[in-house]
């Protein structure tokens, strides 16, 4: 073969390789923001599969309770594993922290996951979730980041407190007092957001505002992530604060909403 063939051969084969290193670079890096169609819009999709029964009056229900499974894979898949062995809960919420860097690939590897637990899931938005074009990418992939919808005469509302990745001073009190209304005769108004207010994130006169907002509104318990671990306390008298562990702890968190009380199970599987 000529030399000079030869060359042109192996030199046409290693660009070609190379261009396919680099696509995937590319595709995966922290300023792509590419949702596959499948996974657009998940929360509504996934609130959705709960009607009509989310429109009936109160009857009580169990709702499954994670967050933080960013870097948590394993135990994440064994977790929902967890999850599709019982058959008592109505649906799943995921307190935010999905991904550790935002990356375009770790939110797909979270929405693999999660789309084989056999229950609705509702996700929420974490810190970690913000950094680069997360924000963007989880808009897409799930929808708005401050939103509340209505389950069997509850209102739950999820609210984006992320601070710092957004660079902000505040979340939207303003959005979080209106949509904490007890407007239409809720027998329960339940708030969850990532962050806790005693966060790092939070100044001082935040976390005050974000009690006083629950203060006045008479909600009874607020659910949080970030901590990675277990807590359930009235840090600030009158109001209940639940934090919900990473899998990494092996352990699932079980919101059981009764007529007249809300009960937290802690099961360790």
């Amino acid at each position: 073969m000529n030399p000079n063939l030869y060359r042109i051969i192996l030199l046409t084969i290693f660009v070609g390789l190379f261009a396919l290193s680099c696509d995937e670079i590319i595709e995966y890096s922290p300023y792509q923001n590419i949702v596959d169609s499948k996974w657009k819009k998940q929360n509504v999709t996934n609130y959705n599969k709960l009607l009509p029964e989310a429109d009936e009056g109160f009857t009580p229900f169990r709702i499954g309770l994670i967050a933080d499974s960013h870097t948590y894979y394993d135990e994440f898949e064994k977790q929902v594993k967890y999850i599709n062995s019982r058959n008592d809960l109505d649906f799943i919420v995921h307190l935010g922290d999905i991904t550790l860097s935002a990356n375009a690939r770790e939110f797909d590897w979270y929405s693999d996951i999660m789309n084989d637990i056999k229950i609705p899931v509702i996700t929420l938005i974490g810190n970690h979730d913000c950094l680069a074009n997360g924000y963007d990418i989880y808009t897409e992939m799930f929808g708005e980041s401050n939103f509340f919808f209505r389950y069997r005469d509850v209102k739950l509302v999820m609210f984006d407190n992320i601070i710092w990745e957004k660079n902000v001073i505040d979340p939207d009190f303003v959005w979080f007092d209106t949509a904490l209304e007890n407007d239409s005769d809720y027998k329960y108004v339940i708030p969850f957001a990532h962050i806790p207010p005693w966060g790092d994130q939070f100044n001082m006169g935040s976390e005050y505002l974000y009690n006083q907002l629950l203060l006045k509104h008479n909600v009874e318990l607020s659910v949080h992530g970030h901590g990675h671990s277990y807590g359930y306390s009235q840090p600030y008298g009158d109001v209940n604060y639940l934090s919900i562990p990473a899998p990494i702890r092996d352990e699932l968190v079980i919101m059981d909403v009764q007529s007249d009380t809300i009960i937290v199970e802690r099961i360790e599987y």
